[in-house]
């Protein structure tokens, strides 16, 4: 039984280096049963925010320096969806990040877009480093009619693009710039961390709460830009058919809380930079493993390296959870991620890094080059759009026929969910050796489909 399993696991010594943000560190001080209402006198309507509600939209508007600020529900994914129906019209034209995440995806194809795509620069160890301006630059130049441009910063493992100049140079071409910025809500709250998105100029910026603070899983809000062209009313119309018509007040009670956490407690991020700095400094000892620094990249994200070492992220993430009770957030073949947050004990800090000094001392100095990681990330040749790729008739194909045929389906290494291919994209033999690769070092693959041998296919366009 689910609740049963969840009930035995928070009693459990198990430390979460993972999403989401609150850590298991806070609580309603209530039963959520008793929180759990519709829309009733009194409580306000999400959809039509008068009272309560929208004065909690102005706070969080104050507290991040938008025009409007939306409470969301159902994830960054929600606002993702309003935010590229917002800025572009049906069958227009639009510059995503090939490391979007795939909501970006879905919004593409509902609203039928030609799509042009920059290409993250990817680290030997399979980490997404981010994206050089040149690759925007290059972009714009072939997709100058796109509406808008959508960046993924911060990333997934907390990489940040450089939005000052992104910004710029899309304004420059009439193309508003939505930041997909899940994973920087904490941003704003400490000189340590990177600039907020809307310090930019970005149009409309995505966030998730519950990501990297104490809120309760599909908690986000999406902001517009004070200077934004793009239409308050606009926004609302599509939150309103994309989010749910029956929201859930225990979010929204959650929301408000993290808000509140955020307009009350300060000292709270100067305590968590602290220990993140010690965190730091003492896995300057490890002598195999390694913790990766990079110049633009939030140090919440801790990205531990097992490149140089004799086992890979899976191993040290299976050690860390059995050994230490510690879960990380995700691992891969050459490196784990421990994702923090302003929850995060000193305790489970130090838990951590004993865990890392402990295995580290077991390692042996092993160094590995990744096997195709710094092609990863590279868009094949697009035979069609996302929609109309969608709406062809499709088969499933062993690897050998599916060769220079059209993707029917979004193929991805998991996590951190990147398409490796795209629906109308040609299967190239690039493509099929990077994706047998990727199962034989032990990467998982979601997309492929299963074949009457028993082994796995790829969806693919039937011309």
């Amino acid at each position: 039984m689910l609740e049963q399993e969840l009930l035995n696991y928070t009693k459990s010594n198990a430390y979460p280096f993972h999403m989401p943000g609150h850590k298991r560190q806070d609580s309603f001080g209530a039963d959520p049963y008793q929180l759990d209402i519709t829309e009733i006198h009194g409580f306000d309507n999400l959809h039509q925010p008068e009272g309560l509600l929208l004065e909690m939209m102005e706070k969080a508007a104050c507290l991040y320096g938008s025009r409007k600020s939306y409470l969301l529900v159902n994830g960054s994914t929600v606002g993702n969806l309003a935010a590229i129906y917002s800025a572009t019209t049906q069958g227009g034209s639009i510059i995503v990040g090939r490391n979007c995440h795939k909501s970006v995806y879905h919004g593409v194809e509902l609203r039928q877009l030609k799509v042009c795509y920059t290409n993250p620069t990817v680290s030997s160890r399979g980490i997404i480093l981010g994206t050089p301006i040149e690759e925007y630059k290059r972009a714009i130049e072939e997709c100058p009619h796109a509406q808008a441009v959508v960046v993924t910063s911060p990333t997934y493992e907390g990489m940040v693009e450089p939005l000052d100049e992104i910004v710029k140079m899309a304004h420059e071409h009439h193309m508003a710039v939505i930041v997909d910025a899940a994973h920087g809500a904490h941003f704003p709250f400490h000189k340590e961390f990177p600039d907020s998105p809307l310090e930019s100029g970005a149009d409309i910026v995505v966030m998730s709460l519950h990501k990297t603070l104490p809120a309760l899983t599909q908690t986000a809000l999406l902001h517009i830009h004070k200077d934004s062209q793009i239409k308050e009313d606009v926004v609302q119309r599509y939150l309103s058919m994309f989010e749910t018509s029956s929201p859930s007040y225990v979010l929204l009670v959650s929301v408000g809380k993290c808000l509140d956490f955020l307009e009350q407690r300060e000292e709270a991020f100067s305590s968590y930079v602290d220990k993140l700095k010690e965190f730091y400094a003492g896995c300057e000892q490890l002598q195999h493993l390694s913790v990766v620094c990079q110049p633009h990249q939030d140090m919440g994200k801790i990205i531990i390296n097992t490149g140089g070492a004799d086992i890979s992220g899976y191993e040290l993430q299976k050690r860390l959870r059995e050994e230490d009770g510690i879960e990380l957030e995700m691992a891969s073949f050459y490196y784990g991620l421990a994702m923090s947050s302003v929850m995060d004990t000193r305790e489970g800090f130090r838990r951590l890094l004993q865990g890392l000094i402990r295995i580290d001392a077991s390692c042996q100095t092993r160094q590995r080059d990744g096997f195709m990681m710094a092609d990863l990330y590279q868009a094949p040749r697009k035979e069609m759009e996302l929609h109309e790729a969608a709406a062809m008739d499709k088969e499933i194909c062993s690897w050998e026929e599916a060769l220079g045929k059209v993707a029917g389906d979004m193929i991805s290494l998991y996590p951190p969910g990147v398409p490796l291919l795209v629906p109308g994209e040609i299967i190239t033999e690039r493509s099929l050796q990077i994706l047998k690769q990727a199962m034989e070092e032990g990467l998982q693959v979601t997309g492929l489909r299963p074949v009457a041998t028993g082994k796995k296919g790829i969806l693919v366009v039937v011309n």
